[in-house]
């Protein structure tokens, strides 16, 4: 019996080593595309699509998380996410990200995008934060998340309602 103790710490040990490199990291490989639509309670829900590359053998869950939203390098407001989403393990796919934005804050970005529209046919729409993961439900991990797109400015004033 005293024996086995000895091993548990040594077997402790070498999954705590071996469970570092089994990890490989999440890849964010870009925008594929956006939608806004209208909701209750003064908020706008943002879907951005995503292209996700996950080569673990184990789907991650990212858990509702907090980002900012930038238009050129402006800050648009904060974001939630309403929904958790599930990437599959050994996959690259699109994944959305249902965020919730401030109605407020959209129509304080509303007027300079207008006058923008004048000038500049093009927008640049950034996301950025740390994406709350969990594996099997326990372990968990943040994801860097820093992505941009540049999107046709009156597309995107077209599908924005305010």
């Amino acid at each position: 019996m005293i024996k086995k103790l000895y091993f548990l710490p040594i077997l402790i040990l070498i999954l705590s080593i071996s469970s570092c490199s089994i990890y490989e990291e999440v890849e964010m490989l870009g925008v594929e595309g956006y939608s806004f639509q209208k909701m209750e309670d003064n908020q706008s829900q943002a879907s951005i699509v995503f292209k996700i590359n996950n080569p673990n053998f184990y789907s991650i869950k990212l858990k509702k998380s907090s980002f900012e939203v930038f238009l050129d390098d402006k800050k648009l407001g904060d974001a939630v996410m309403a929904d958790e989403v599930l990437v599959l393990k050994k996959t690259e796919g699109d994944y959305t990200l249902k965020l919730l934005l401030n109605d407020k804050d959209l129509r304080r970005a509303a007027m300079p995008l207008l006058a923008k529209a004048l000038f500049k046919k093009n927008i640049k729409l950034t996301v950025k934060g740390k994406a709350k993961c969990k594996v099997f439900g326990v372990l968990g991990k943040k994801i860097d998340i820093n992505e941009s797109k540049t999107l046709n400015l009156s597309e995107l004033l077209n599908k924005i309602e305010l």
